[in-house]
């Protein structure tokens, strides 16, 4: 029982310094790049609140999706040694996993949609990008901490058995 938590332990701390510094830069890619977007069609276009939850709910998901499919792959593949139910179960627990952080990525969208739009008006434009890139690496810090967990305790009871 002490080996198991100890395992258990070191498994979870490493895959967790590796989840949070791999979503870390993945949510600062996307953040970047669909902000950046963001900025252009803010002079183009009057539907700002819809482009800018659609924006960060794509890079949520997209982030979320690729280290999901990644790590779940490498789980699955140590448990199963055949590729038929590695890639069955890489997509679709990648899939699940996507379902529970679009929700999340709804409602922190949304939510920082609803406080830029009404409490800043969109007028300080470096308030809203470091705003934004905060709310990215609390949700990537988020998902490390839970997919870190769930892959720790799977790695151990592969390890010992």
């Amino acid at each position: 029982m002490f080996s198991f938590c100890l395992s258990f332990c070191f498994y979870g701390f490493l895959l967790f310094l590796f989840l949070c510094s791999f979503d870390t830069v993945l949510s600062f890619f996307f953040s970047f790049f669909f902000l950046s977007f963001f900025f252009l069609f803010f002079f183009l276009s009057s539907g700002l609140l819809f482009l800018s939850v659609f924006l960060l709910f794509s890079s949520f998901f997209l982030s979320s999706f690729f280290l999901s499919f990644i790590f779940l792959s490498f789980i699955s593949l140590s448990l199963f040694h055949s590729f038929g139910i590695l890639l069955f179960l890489s997509v679709s627990l990648s899939a699940m996993i996507c379902v529970l952080s679009l929700f999340l990525s709804f409602f922190l969208s949304f939510f920082l949609s609803f406080f830029l739009s009404f409490f800043l008006s969109f007028r300080n434009y470096v308030v809203f990008f470091i705003v934004s890139l905060s709310v990215m690496f609390c949700y990537s810090f988020f998902l490390s901490f839970f997919l870190s967990f769930f892959l720790s305790f799977f790695l151990t009871l592969t390890v010992i058995r």
